[in-house]
Formats: structure tokens, C-alpha cells, sequence
């Protein structure tokens, strides 16, 4: 292996570690977080150990769903944010149920947090029933069905404002250029290094 060849492998694992590193300090402390700006503090308000409960991840959706009680006085506790093994859950405030409270995969924590919703959307379908003999519609109704539609939103526990993921408010989050167009991986990508580089000591998140 000559000099350079050694020299550059070590910038490269240098930054791989130092990535890590960062994006070490951007993973929240486990534990339950009721409002947004303990989650920006990395201060759980409740830890996992005076909590019990029932709850699970959806294998299709990877929504985590159950109900949370403190163990001292088994009161019911509606946390904003749940961290569990590295991996955190955002309340979903629209899905909701009488016993069962509903929370959407962080794809990304930092100044800019990333999650992704699912919304159930009634649409009615045209059925039409035909005369067997000649083959013509003698009569015609509706049907209603429920369709799935995904959504990518962004969140800045700092402040608490969601915003939908676009390009324009991207740009305005972000401080990027306001006249590309990007797609979903691009804009996932500038959000995580835009969180790197937060860790790092720069860029305090952008505040209208």
C-alpha cells in the first residue's frame, strides 16, 4: 500500500467514524417525551422503568400502537414521543382510537425530524349490474372503499411546526435552493446532513 493510498483510507475512516459519531449524538436518550421541547433537549420526561403497559409494531405499517401507565399510580400517560432501542415514534394526532394510541416512525431525529403518515381516504366506485341476455346495464350504483394514501412530513420539535415535505418548504427549513425541484431521497438526504452538520457545533435550525 504506497503513503497516499494509506493517508487517504485514513480521512475516509476518519469521517465514516466521525459521521457516526454525530449521528450518535442526534439519537435521543430512550424513554417517553410529553412535549416537543424535551425532545430537542434529549431530556426524556419518563423513563421506560416507571412505565408499564401494552403495546406493539405493526409489521406492515411499523406503526407502534398500545397504551402506557405509570407504575406507581397506573395512570394513563399520552406521551408526544416514545424512544424505544434507538428508534423513536411520533404521536399521530389524526389516527387516533378510544384505547389505543397511535405513533408514526421518526425516519429521521435532529433539528428537522422526518416521519411518514398514513391517511385512509373514502372513494366511491361505479358498479354497474348487466341484463345477462342482451348484455345491457340495467342498473348502476355506488360502492364506497377506503384507499391508503402516504405522506412525508417534516417536524421541528424546537419550535413544534409540521410541515409537509416539498420542495419550497424544504428549501425554507433547510436554507437550500428554492428553485430546484427535488425528489423524496434527495430532500432525506439534505435533511440528514443538514442534522450532521447541527451535531458537528454549526447551523443552529432555521427560524422564521
Amino acid at each position: 500500500m504506497t503513503k497516499a493510498i494509506a493517508i487517504s483510507l485514513i480521512f475516509l475512516l476518519s469521517g465514516i467514524g466521525l459521521e457516526a459519531q454525530n449521528r450518535q449524538r442526534l439519537i435521543p436518550p430512550d424513554g417517553l417525551y410529553l412535549r416537543s421541547g424535551s425532545l430537542a433537549d434529549q431530556q426524556p420526561d419518563v423513563e421506560w422503568e416507571m412505565i408499564t403497559g401494552d403495546w406493539y409494531i405493526g409489521a406492515e405499517d411499523e406503526y407502534l400502537r398500545g397504551w402506557f401507565f405509570t407504575r406507581d399510580s397506573h395512570q394513563l400517560v399520552r406521551p408526544l414521543v416514545v424512544c424505544h432501542q434507538g428508534v423513536c415514534f411520533l404521536l399521530d394526532p389524526i389516527r387516533t382510537d378510544t384505547n389505543v394510541l397511535y405513533y408514526a416512525p421518526l425516519l429521521e431525529v435532529g433539528p428537522i425530524c422526518v416521519y411518514k403518515v398514513e391517511r385512509q381516504y373514502p372513494v366511491k366506485i361505479p358498479v354497474r349490474a348487466y341484463n345477462p341476455v342482451n348484455g345491457h346495464p340495467f342498473m348502476e350504483t355506488t360502492v364506497e372503499r377506503r384507499t391508503v394514501s402516504e405522506q412525508i412530513m417534516m417536524w421541528d420539535p424546537r419550535t413544534d411546526e409540521h410541515a409537509i415535505m416539498t420542495s419550497e418548504n424544504y428549501a425554507r427549513w433547510t436554507g437550500a435552493d428554492t428553485g430546484t425541484s427535488l425528489r423524496v431521497s434527495d430532500m432525506l438526504k439534505g435533511i440528514r446532513t443538514y442534522n450532521l452538520i447541527f451535531a458537528q457545533g454549526g447551523r443552529q435550525p432555521i427560524e422564521d
